[in-house]
């Protein structure tokens, strides 16, 4: 008769313990792959989320432009918008942030280049009836940055469709040379995410837009 094994031979046990091996070391690899599509899934929802809150301010802000009139030193009173590409300032009918007083305020948006505050898409604030007019206004006042890493910022303006229905931007706009307020804004920046740069643009409607 033929004696039963009496257990695993030692080639045995060697194969098998290398696929044990060869099965932990690719759970262990699945398992980091894992946990790091998760935290850049959740990085990226951060980042969206931040974008987001970022966008509402400015909506909100363009969309509370007054077009109540000024005095302004040596002209006549007129309403307050100044559009430049890099730099867009005009008469609010809210604040931005808790100002004691609250009320119209002048705001400015630009982009702040390695300043105390950060670098990014800020925002600036001024009273409407500051004693030195708002012609001398630069718009750099009280800034803070609520766009953080927003960069290459720039700013457009736009009458309103035609009538063809087509949008024509300009990188400026002068309320003395149009003679009304622009119906639209449009900001455009690039952020920065894990696939290389991202190129953001939106459009705003001006709810004062057209008011002489």
């Amino acid at each position: 008769m033929r004696r039963g094994s009496a257990g695993f031979t030692l080639l045995e046990m060697v194969v098998s313990l290398t696929i044990l091996a060869g099965i932990a070391a690719f759970l262990v690899v699945s398992f980091r792959l894992a946990g790091g599509s998760i935290e850049r899934g959740e990085a990226e929802t951060r980042e969206m989320a931040r974008l987001r809150a970022g966008i509402g301010i400015f909506e909100r802000s363009i969309r509370s432009a007054d077009a109540s009139v000024l005095p302004r030193e040596g002209d006549s009173p007129a309403p307050y918008f100044v559009g430049e590409q890099k730099k867009l300032r005009f008469l609010s009918a809210s604040s931005v942030s808790s100002t004691p007083g609250g009320g119209y305020r002048l705001l400015c948006f630009f982009e702040a280049e390695g300043s105390e505050g950060g670098t990014g898409l800020t925002v600036a604030d001024a009273s409407p009836f500051r004693e030195e007019g708002v012609e001398s206004w630069d718009g750099t006042e009280n800034p803070r940055v609520f766009l953080p890493g927003a960069t290459d910022v720039t700013f457009s303006y736009s009458a309103g469709p035609s009538d063809e229905g087509t949008w024509e931007w300009f990188d400026s706009w002068n309320l003395k040379d149009q003679g009304f307020l622009p119906r639209a804004v449009r900001v455009e920046f690039t952020t920065q995410s894990d696939a290389g740069p991202l190129k953001n643009a939106f459009v705003v409607p001006v709810m004062v837009g057209g008011a002489v």
